[in-house]
């Protein structure tokens, strides 16, 4: 079963258990899901799990972001409703890596990159991105290689 399917089925059981966070968190990650298939000129070809997990991945971050910024105004009640959505969406990806696993692909990356100083921050995180596409925060890797690279 692809990942857009299991989406559809995930939809249809929020719909029939009246679950209406999941119901319009779905909705709204179909949709991105069909725009993005729209930019690629791909509206009536089969979506692919890749184009899906970046679906999911962007729709994560822009709830994360809003959770941020709620949180700055002192809005938990709306941060604890991205967080929600968040939990929602992180079905659709992979195991995430703990921070131990995340360190040591790094490690691996800067020695087989040879990167030496923060200017090498770019190749490191090309490296990177096919290995963790999906499993982890790449923002929160990006600060880690920075620090990794400053030192």
């Amino acid at each position: 079963m692809t990942l857009y399917e299991q989406i559809g089925d995930q939809f249809k059981q929020a719909m029939k258990s009246g679950d209406v966070t999941g119901r319009s968190v779905l909705v709204m990650l179909k949709s991105a899901i069909t725009n993005k298939a729209i930019e690629k000129k791909k509206k009536d070809a089969p979506v692919s799990d890749e184009d899906v997990m970046d679906a999911v991945v962007s729709e994560i971050k822009k709830r994360r972001d809003s959770a941020a910024q709620y949180k700055t105004a002192g809005r938990d009640d709306l941060a604890k409703k991205e967080e929600e959505e968040i939990a929602v969406l992180m079905r659709f990806l992979p195991p995430q890596l703990s921070e131990s696993e995340v360190r040591t692909m790094i490690a691996d990356a800067i020695t087989k990159t040879g990167a030496a100083t923060a200017k090498d921050t770019g190749k490191v995180l090309a490296a990177l991105t096919g290995q963790m596409k999906g499993r982890t925060d790449m923002s929160a890797v990006a600060k880690i290689v920075k620090e990794k690279l400053s030192e």
